[in-house]
This record gives structure tokens, sequence and C-alpha cells, in this order.
């Protein structure tokens, strides 16, 4: 059985090897910027997937499965990827699988039938699960202990930067040129972000291989090598707000379409520079505040937020559901991120942030894969209705596991 040998004091020491004392270092920016770069390519794309696939003569459930596998891919993924940066290089990890996001950009600018492109979806989703999971990890070790947090905060920025303008970038292209060009653009953005990762970043193995075999525990690996169990909950709420952006991002291009809304990708700019401006202004907040009150509140204010999206036929609804979808976002997945990173040891850190994304990955790949059956069978009304369902179904799961919890935790007092 593989276990995990956690000797924090001794990690800690060979984590400060690659540290530096200052948050801005040349290695930490260069991560920056390759996650940026990623996530701008991720971004340009997202929300034009599903009508990509209906121009191809894909129906409006093949376009919610094109869409919706990208995340299960990452899903499957995801916990290896926790696994393999414990256990190989980090930076010919993160530079075979950013070579590897490239490919896929590529293929799809060649791509015009349905079924490859499920597939190159698929590899791309393995691909990107592997990559931020790596990358992620990987700026951790070039992070000050003291910083931690407003490190994460500010390594999250350039994610944020790029959905706010990624979504408008790629229409754009689209547009004035194809989408043909638009994936090539993107191809070209990701691969040289892989050089960057290449040629910049100066990693010397440190941190790696903290999972050995231990011969007397038998064979075989543990699940706890690969899940955060004590997270599971907290990832699966959290993959609840994933859900609404997933099927947002996916529809909303469509929904402009058939109720011709103009401007309609001013949604995603509102909504993403309210997340800039919130992440950087809330954590205080944040930290004040039990985690049921904000997990419920954000949960209550995403679902409204569906409501207007389903039911509005102008652009001003849909700009208020665009700040309370950023508001519900960041105070909900902070907190819950937060939470997980909290009931792990410094040692498994990383297996909690992969635990956390999974939840994530499934709201992003199941959601439009059901929201698309839901609008095929009736409308797009029902379908974000349906969503609205979800973000209050998952405000009673969560109050209930907390009260819960407390009454657990007084019972033993007690006794």
């Amino acid at each position: 059985m593989l276990k995990r040998k956690c000797n924090i004091k001794q990690e800690r020491r060979c984590f400060m090897k690659s540290k530096q004392t200052r948050l801005y270092n040349i290695t930490f920016i260069e991560l920056m910027l390759i996650s940026f770069a990623t996530s701008l390519g991720y971004s340009m794309i997202a929300t034009l997937i599903s009508s990509y696939s209906v121009t191809i003569g894909a129906s409006l459930t093949y376009a919610g499965i094109i869409a919706g596998v990208f995340s299960i891919a990452a899903l499957t993924l995801r916990p290896f990827g926790g696994f393999f940066s414990d256990n190989f290089n980090k930076k010919y990890l993160l530079v075979i699988t950013t070579v590897m996001l490239a490919a896929c950009f590529l293929g799809y600018s060649v791509c015009h039938a349905v079924i490859p492109l499920i597939l190159i979806r698929l590899l791309h989703g393995a691909a990107f699960g592997i990559n931020t999971t790596v990358n992620l990890a990987l700026a951790a070790e070039y992070i000050p202990d003291e910083r931690m947090n407003e490190g994460f905060g500010v390594f999250g920025i350039g994610q944020v930067i790029s959905q706010i303008i990624g979504p408008t970038i790629g229409l754009w292209i689209k547009d004035f040129f194809s989408y043909t060009t638009l994936f090539i653009i993107c191809a070209i953005l990701v691969f040289l972000s892989a050089m960057l990762a290449l040629l910049g970043v100066q990693y010397d193995g440190c941190g790696k291989k903290k999972m050995n075999l231990d011969s007397k525990a038998g064979k075989g690996i543990h699940i706890d090598n690969f899940i955060a169990r004590e997270c599971i909950l907290y990832a699966l709420i959290g993959g609840i707000f994933s859900v609404g952006n997933g099927v947002t991002n996916n529809f909303l291009v469509l929904i402009g379409k058939e109720r011709m809304i103009t401007n309609i990708s001013l949604f995603f700019v509102v909504n993403a520079t309210l997340l800039f401006l919130l992440r950087l202004t809330i954590g205080k907040i944040l930290d004040k505040v039990s985690i049921l009150f904000i997990v419920n509140i954000s949960l209550a204010v995403s679902g409204i937020a569906m409501l207007l999206i389903g039911y509005s036929y102008g652009l001003i609804p849909i700009l208020v559901a665009a700040v309370l979808k950023a508001c519900g976002n960041v105070g909900g997945q902070i907190s819950l991120q937060t939470a997980c990173v909290k009931k792990v040891d410094a040692c498994r850190i990383g297996i909690a942030t992969s635990t956390y994304y999974i939840g994530s990955d499934l709201g992003n790949g199941f959601g439009p894969i059901l929201a698309g059956k839901i609008a095929d069978v009736s409308d797009y009304k029902a379908m974000f209705l349906a969503m609205a369902s979800v973000f209050m179904i998952g405000m009673i799961v969560f109050s209930a596991y907390i009260y819960g919890k407390k009454g657990k935790i007084n019972e033993k007092m007690q006794n």
C-alpha cells in the first residue's frame, strides 16, 4: 500500500530550498503567466464550443455532451494529477500537459464532425485536469509560508482576468474571422506558455517523491492517496456553483440568439470583473463569518441568478444576474475551498485541492449534459429553473451536514 510519510518539518525544509522570501519571485510570476495563458485559451472557447458544435451538425443534446465531456475527463484524471505531482518532476509534467493542450486546440481547428470533436474534448479535459493541478502544486513551492493565503489568492487572479477578457476576445475573433482562426490563435498562445515552462521555470525537483512504497504495508494503492474523504461534501457543494457556471457558459450565447438579446457577452465582462474585485476585498470578511451563513447566502443568490437568466428577455436582468452570480461564486467557492484545506494536515493540501477540483469538474461536466437534455425536451426556462432548484437543494444538504456535525460535537462534549 502506498502510504504518505508525513514529516511536516522535513517537508517545509525541503520546500524552502525552492521558495523565495518574496512572493513575486520570477518563477512564481512565470507560473502565473502560464496559468493565465492556459486559462485564457480555455475561456476564449468555453462559451462558444456549444454553438460551434451546432454549426457542424450537433443537436442541443450533443452540444451539451461535447461541452460536458471536457470536465468529465478532467474529473477522471484530476486525482492522478496530485499523485503524479508528488512522484514525478512537476516542471516536466507541466510542460508535457501544456503541449497537449496546444495540440487539442489545433485539433479543434481541423475537426468538423461530432464524434472526433468529442474525442478531442476528452483529451483536452484530461490534459487540463492534470495541468491545473500540477501548476498549482508547483506554484505552492515558491510561495513563502507566511504569505500562503495571499499567494493562492494572487495566483488565481490570472484565471479571473481570463474570464473577463476571454469570452469577449473569443467572440470577437469568431465574428470577425472564423472558428478555425480562433482555435489556431489559442494553440499558439498555449504553446508559447509551454516554451516558457520549459525554458524559463527553474525547478530542482525538491519536494517530489513524497509518497513511497512501504513494502510492509502490503501492495496496492489506498484511496487516501488520491482523495481527501473529509472534503467530499464540501467539494460537492462547491460543484453546484460549477453547475451554474457550466450551464451559463455553454448556453447563454444560444439564449441570446434565440431571444435576440444584443451585447449578451457583457454578462461575462460584468461577472468576471466583479469576481476580480471581490477576490481582492472579501477575504477578510469571509474570515469573520460562519461558513454555514456565507455558503447558504451564496447558494441563494446564485439560484436567483439562474432564475433571472432563464426568464429574462432583455439585457438589464441578464446583467443583474451576472452581479448576483459573481457574489455567490466568490463567497461560496472561496469559503468551501479554504475549508477543504483546513480539514487536512500540511502534507495533504494538494490532495485536498484536487478533491475540491473534482467537485468543480462534476458540476462543469454533468451540468451542461443534463441541462442540454432538459432544453431539448422542454425549453431554456425549464432548464434554468432546474438549475435554481439544485442550488436550493444544496442549501438544505449543507445545512443538515453542518448542524449534524455540531450535534455530534456537542454530544461528545457532554459524554
